[in-house]
């Protein structure tokens, strides 16, 4: 059994006994900085396969596409916390590598039989994580309940700043009242709506609280706290944190704030636990236009691969559609799709026929939203 992670490690357990086939070693990491919180003293790292992602970054990986953008990116470098892998989150700002995203995504990979290959695509994005003291509003006022819901039940997504942009799909809520009147707000937010799920477990006080905070339009930092000091109120123990929100590490222009490969592509031999081979994954447009090419990219979906030698990938946010020779990695074929294909493609066969079909949603990573399911016949 194969199962790769988001930090960027294979797994290679006995499926009949669960035990590893290549040493797996307990490895000290950080301590927690927050308080209260105690954290692991060791991870399971395998010795084998080797890692399919780097697993740490030094100020020499800072990007120097412009020189604005290295400025930038050394600026947040020297600020925030960082060094070695599974360092747990703090105040000041946590740079984690693999990101929230991996290393290895949900779409999986692909194993091929005949030459013992597993073929996993990965992500190379740093995220900044920040964790900030929740000091609770503790009168009973709807302002004062709807701050503290949207540090707790909001916040995550929708930033600190109510600007969004949490995987770069939740809204800005700064004046979302004048687009939303309070009853279809509150419905709204009862209700979810694409990615944002529905809160039905808040009371319509709470509800109506969360709009009315809304309706002020002011960022948490610009609000007046209260700290907590009363013993029959616990809502300040019970999240003692709160995160200021799902950030990549990027620059103002868009791009990681690293030096590429920002996507890859990997041949894993699981007999001998090394890495075959290894591909940039996906293009940046605004780059490869300037011709700054084969950067790899963010990509959501795996791939499939078959008997006949081929391995079928979409997943990039530059919406292409490629065919890779499965022992080299040489691409054989592109080709650009309606929307960019967020999802691992399927391999069928009609009288003899065989097929190979993506389904081509977009909508991630600031592409177009699109609705096809796109299919290619096997000549």
């Amino acid at each position: 059994m194969a199962q790769a992670t988001k930090s960027g490690y294979i797994f290679l357990l006995d499926r009949e006994t669960g035990q590893p086939l290549f040493p797996v070693e307990e490895r000290p990491v950080p301590a927690s900085d927050l308080k209260g919180e105690v954290a692991a003293l060791t991870q399971p790292i395998p010795t084998k396969p080797l890692p399919f992602a780097r697993q740490q970054i030094d100020s020499s990986d800072l990007t120097n596409l412009t020189p604005e953008e290295h400025e930038y990116a050394l600026a947040v470098w020297r600020k925030s916390k960082k060094g070695i892998p599974f360092i747990p989150p703090t105040e000041e700002g946590t740079i984690l590598f693999p990101g929230f995203d991996g290393a290895a995504e949900w779409g999986g990979s692909a194993f091929d039989q005949e030459t013992g290959l597993l073929y996993v695509n990965s992500n190379e994005m740093p995220w900044i994580l920040q964790m900030l003291p929740y000091q609770a509003m503790t009168d009973d006022s709807p302002l004062a309940i709807g701050r503290n819901l949207y540090q707790t039940q909001c916040m995550n997504c929708h930033g600190k700043d109510l600007k969004g942009g949490a995987y770069q799909q939740a809204p800005s809520l700064v004046g979302v009242t004048n687009r939303y009147p309070d009853k279809t707000l509150t419905q709204l937010i009862k209700n979810g709506k694409g990615v944002m799920p529905s809160f039905r477990y808040l009371s319509d006080q709470e509800l109506e609280a969360l709009a009315a905070f809304l309706k002020e339009n002011k960022p948490i930092s610009d609000t007046k706290t209260t700290t907590n000091t009363t013993q029959n109120h616990q809502e300040s123990w019970t999240y003692p944190y709160v995160m200021a929100g799902y950030k990549r590490f990027k620059t103002p222009q868009g791009h990681p704030a690293i030096k590429p490969p920002w996507g890859t592509l990997n041949a894993v031999n699981l007999n001998t636990g090394e890495i075959v081979w290894k591909i940039p994954l996906g293009e940046y447009p605004d780059l490869s236009a300037k011709g700054i090419k084969a950067t790899g990219s963010e990509n959501y979906g795996g791939p499939v691969v078959t008997a006949s030698g081929l391995l079928f990938i979409a997943a990039t946010l530059d919406e292409k559609f490629r065919v890779f020779h499965k022992a080299t990695g040489e691409l054989l074929w592109e080709t650009t799709l309606p929307a960019a294909g967020y999802a691992t493609p399927a391999t069928y066969a009609i009288d003899g026929k065989q097929y190979v079909v993506i389904a081509a949603g977009g909508g991630k990573l600031g592409t177009k939203s699109g609705d096809s399911y796109v299919a290619f016949a096997l000549k």
